[in-house]
């Protein structure tokens, strides 16, 4: 049968990717539920769901077993604001988000109170590059290409600045040096 209800409890531990519903037309709770997802196996999907969120379950008469199939819009738990038929992504609770937008080709990535960190052997970017704010690297770093500073660029642990860094003129040599 298929039962509408709240998620009273989501599972942790033994119970991870469980949740119990409560179930307002017979004034029933559940026993642990399998939440929704599209990959379990080697691939695995994982996305949170909060208690209170609406669920549609397909369980036994007894509310004993069963799956939670889908978790529901409301009029007070709305989609993203940049959700439509062109985009993919997720909002956090904190605000962070990351979506794509198959129309714009725009891969977007708003973490404004949060540190985005990405680890591999080997980050490749090819385009054209804009760095806004203060900005650190660490590891080698290969451009090729122009770079071009709009502010002070410093270097090494002495931070030396480049627009007051001076190569002193060899004696007997006027003028700056020949590259």
């Amino acid at each position: 049968m298929i039962r509408f209800g709240l998620i009273s409890e989501l599972g942790k531990d033994e119970n991870a990717g469980y949740a119990r519903v409560h179930f307002d037309d017979v004034d029933m709770v559940s026993d642990w539920l399998a939440l929704p997802s599209f990959a379990t196996k080697t691939a695995k999907q994982w996305i949170p769901i909060e208690v209170n969120s609406q669920a549609g379950c397909i369980i036994d008469e007894n509310t004993q077993q069963g799956f939670i199939s889908i978790v529901f819009w409301s009029d007070s738990d709305t989609p993203p604001e940049w959700a439509n038929e062109n985009t993919m992504g997720i909002l956090f609770a904190d605000g962070a988000e990351m979506y794509y937008d198959s129309e714009n080709h725009t891969l977007t990535a708003n973490a404004p109170e949060s540190e985005l960190n990405i680890k591999c052997k080997s980050l490749n970017v090819e385009g054209e590059v804009n760095i806004k704010g203060e900005t650190t690297i660490k590891g080698d770093t290969s451009v090729t290409g122009q770079i071009t500073a709009s502010d002070e660029v410093t270097a090494g642990a002495m931070q030396i600045k480049l627009t007051q860094h001076k190569h002193p003129t060899p004696a007997g040599v006027s003028g700056p040096p020949t590259p």
